[in-house]
């Protein structure tokens, strides 16, 4: 009889488990988490970073958010990655110069002076440069291994409006007809201030003024345009602002 009366309790919590479990299921007022909204489950983590210390909290967030902190950060980087690429787009080189020989430790301050003089002092989207990695020989009268296939790929791409340089190298280079008639650049007048010259595509002059900014040692300073220089009008514009300073 026991027994009897024992099974029978058992089938009846049995039963009423069933029954709360269902009422849970079916009560409309229970949701499931996927059928919350975005402000209620905002709600339910809050309550739940409330009941946890510091450390807790970080490596909650971290374990659970770890996707989106990365995805942020990528999102971040993107847009300074994007910004920067855009603002490095809008700046043009409008002066390159080639100074052979130098031992120049700062090209900053020529740079930003010939800048001036070429008259953008204030646009920050124009840039002077001022290369100084070719050399030659002890005698100055031909460039290194090194030097010679820089210049010709630098030639040949277009990328100098003007070498400086002494003058053996000249005359050794000129045998190729790489530079382009200054007097007719110039103008005959603008040519001619700068004295007698052995020929028209090149300027030979003494100014220790130039030589300490470009930090060179050779006098005369030999000036020559290529023909493939992009900014011959910009070239020429500098070579005429020294004919001011003699």
């Amino acid at each position: 009889m026991a027994d009897k009366n024992q099974d029978k309790n058992q089938s009846k919590n049995r039963a009423e488990q069933a029954e709360e479990h269902d009422e849970s299921v079916l009560n409309p007022e229970i949701k499931n988490e996927s059928d919350l909204s975005k402000k209620e489950r905002r709600l339910i983590e809050k309550e739940k970073l409330k009941g946890m210390g510091p450390k807790k909290k970080l490596e909650y967030i971290w374990m659970y958010y770890k996707p989106a902190i990365f995805g942020v950060i990528a999102v971040i980087a993107l847009i300074f990655g994007i910004k920067d690429y855009y603002e490095q787009s809008k700046i043009k080189t409008v002066l390159s110069m080639t100074v052979v020989n130098s031992m120049a430790n700062d090209t900053e301050t020529p740079e930003q002076k010939i800048k001036e003089t070429l008259g953008y002092k204030d646009d920050p989207y124009s840039k002077v440069e001022i290369g100084v990695n070719l050399t030659t020989d002890s005698e100055m009268a031909e460039f290194d291994y090194n030097a010679q296939m820089a210049y010709v790929a630098q030639i040949q791409a277009g990328s100098i409006d003007i070498m400086v340089m002494p003058e053996k190298l000249y005359q050794t280079l000129k045998k190729n007809e790489p530079f382009a008639d200054l007097k007719e650049l110039m103008g005959e007048e603008a040519f001619e201030k700068f004295g007698m010259q052995t020929d028209t595509t090149h300027i030979s002059i003494t100014d220790s003024e130039l030589e300490q900014e470009l930090g060179v040692i050779y006098d005369p300073v030999c000036i020559a345009v290529p023909y493939s220089a992009p900014n011959q009008e910009n070239a020429v514009k500098w070579i005429k602002s020294l004919d001011s300073r003699k």
